[in-house]
């Protein structure tokens, strides 16, 4: 980094940006769901298996991110994010990789959740050391995109770790930090709450989003 660049990023003071895009959230109290069964193995071979279907993705902005959410993306690359520390493989956008994702992990995991298989999209997450995900909200773009209107006011957001804690890895939902988690611990993400995920550690780390509707 030139000093010119340092100077123009302390004036230009991108994280005032950031407080006003999220002034209007509130804190939230984490809910801890059913933890389920996960063999950290099966999963690092189906990354393995299937790396060419994976979406290579960093915090930038999309297409079918709303308007808030493009600006925030917008602030978070002004911020100092991007490909080289926001990398991560993406599975279950490509190819059939959700249905194999959703035969992986299974229909006893999808009752303990109360989860309505059909209604589920499911996104598998790995992040390298040295990379992690900004402080986002998340809008259900991908899930409307496969759903109707009605089952996407009913989804619900899981969070689950598939590799155990190590140190240097965390997840932050609202102001609430989560470490030492085992595999297969699950946290609810409500609509609109911020949160982030940070592997600065030495292992890699592989996360399941779950968006579906339950059965209640």
């Amino acid at each position: 980094m030139l000093k010119k660049e340092y100077l123009f990023y302390c004036d230009l003071r991108p994280w005032e940006f950031a407080e006003y895009a999220y002034e209007d959230n509130s804190f939230y109290d984490l809910v801890k769901l059913p933890s389920v069964d996960i063999d950290f193995t099966n999963y690092l071979e189906f990354t393995k298996t299937y790396f060419d279907d994976a979406e290579q993705d960093w915090e930038q902005e999309k297409d079918h991110y709303s308007k808030i959410g493009n600006f925030r993306a917008k602030i978070n690359k002004l911020l100092g994010f991007g490909k080289h520390n926001s990398f991560v493989l993406n599975f279950g956008k490509k190819a059939d990789t959700n249905s194999l994702l959703k035969d992986l992990f299974g229909d006893d995991n999808f009752t303990k959740l109360n989860l309505i298989p059909d209604t589920v999209l499911m996104r598998l997450i790995v992040k390298l050391p040295g990379h992690g995900f900004p402080y986002h909200t998340d809008d259900a773009s991908s899930y409307q995109k496969r759903f109707s209107a009605n089952l996407v006011n009913k989804a619900k957001r899981i969070w689950i770790p598939i590799s155990p804690w190590a140190d240097g890895h965390m997840f932050q939902i609202s102001d609430k930090v989560i470490t030492h988690w085992k595999s297969g611990d699950a946290y609810q993400i409500p609509w609109g709450v911020p949160h982030l995920g940070v592997n600065y550690g030495l292992k890699p780390q592989i996360t399941l989003n779950i968006t579906g509707c339950t059965n209640e």
